[in-house]
């Protein structure tokens, strides 16, 4: 299955990059990212085009990679500009390819299409983590299913009622309204559930004495499979923006047909200066990803052994409106952006 070249797609937290390179697989192919030592980021070809090792396995000098294999150099623009062997003449075709990378809300963003279509102007906006309101924690998770089954989940509003008992009960599910929007190439899923007993997440920030509140949970993708789930509760008709609100920002990249890197962060608009409180809101999360919703999606994958999502004739759902969108979407600004290249083919 062809993936969406032409996108922005997380290749990781800023926090965590230094000048020792690490490799990471994006679209099937190997990247070697690190800083150089002015601090910016940098994402080259992995395979070294002498002998091909590893890149990510040597070190920085300057702005440069050195191969650990024979010592060649690389620029940050992947040109080979060091040779230590006879007269130091670069031999012909001793290149790796470049990718453009950018540091935006925390994140590394990388596109691995045709770098002169890449604008940062499109960029998802995460924005809402560079508020000085609002305290956010990261962290990673490696998922053995194809990327499209996590959009589905994760569109897929009415799930947790049945399996993440930390954030809803069953019976929340047949209490929500719910709407769908489309803009462009981003899809809206809306949930709603009024007068709600607090659920024990947001007991962890409820500053009000009502036991009582309107809840929402919000999802926005943007193609290919970077969202944001804005979730809060309220004073029971009160205004959104007064509750609390645990926003958290779900970045999937693939890194190949059956395996995906899932770039999660968190954040809160209570208590910035609580530690404790951050921990425990990262940790419960967490499990919930990595107890709950990983090991769901991964029988999934397993279940479908390959087979196409549509061959297998899913039965639809009112909750699965949103995945279904996105999916449809998705699919057709593949066909576009392949069209050139297979009319060239011809």
């Amino acid at each position: 299955m062809p993936f969406l070249r032409n996108a922005w797609y997380a290749a990781g937290w800023s926090e965590t990059l230094d000048t020792a390179p690490v490799r990471i697989t994006i679209l099937g192919e190997q990247l070697a990212i690190f800083r150089a030592e002015d601090g910016q980021a940098i994402a080259l070809g992995d395979i070294c085009p002498h002998r091909f090792a590893s890149l990510s396995q040597g070190r920085i000098i300057a702005d440069m990679i050195q191969c650990p294999y024979h010592g060649l150099r690389f620029d940050r623009t992947g040109r080979c500009v060091h040779n230590p062997h006879g007269d130091g003449t670069i031999p012909p075709g001793a290149q790796v390819k470049s990718y453009p990378l950018v540091e935006r809300h925390h994140a590394l963003w990388i596109w691995p299409g045709d770098p002169a279509l890449a604008d940062p102007a499109a960029i998802p906006d995460f924005s809402l983590y560079d508020r000085a309101d609002i305290v956010s924690s990261r962290d990673y998770l490696h998922v053995e299913a194809h990327y499209e089954l996590i959009n589905d989940n994760l569109l897929d509003l009415s799930h947790a009622a049945f399996l993440h008992p930390f954030l809803a009960p069953e019976s929340f599910a047949a209490r929500s309204r719910s709407k769908v929007e489309q803009e462009g190439g981003t899809v809206y899923s809306y949930l709603w559930n009024d007068d709600e007993p607090i659920t024990p997440l947001f007991r962890l920030v409820w500053d009000r004495e009502a036991d009582h509140g309107d809840m929402r949970s919000h999802m926005r993708w943007t193609a290919p499979s970077n969202l944001l789930l804005d979730v809060g509760v309220t004073d029971v008709g009160g205004v959104p923006e007064e509750g609390p609100w645990l926003p958290s920002a779900h970045l999937l990249t693939p890194e190949t047909e059956h395996s995906t890197h899932y770039f999660w962060m968190v954040g809160r608009n209570r208590q910035p200066d609580n530690a404790g409180l951050g921990q425990i809101i990262h940790d419960g999360i967490k499990q919930a990803f990595e107890t709950e919703d990983e090991p769901m999606i991964a029988q999934v994958a397993s279940n479908m052994a390959g087979r196409d999502f549509w061959s297998m004739h899913p039965a639809i759902l009112v909750g699965d409106s949103a995945a279904v969108r996105a999916r449809r979407m998705l699919a057709r600004m593949i066909r576009e952006e392949r069209q050139p290249d297979m009319q060239a083919a011809e």
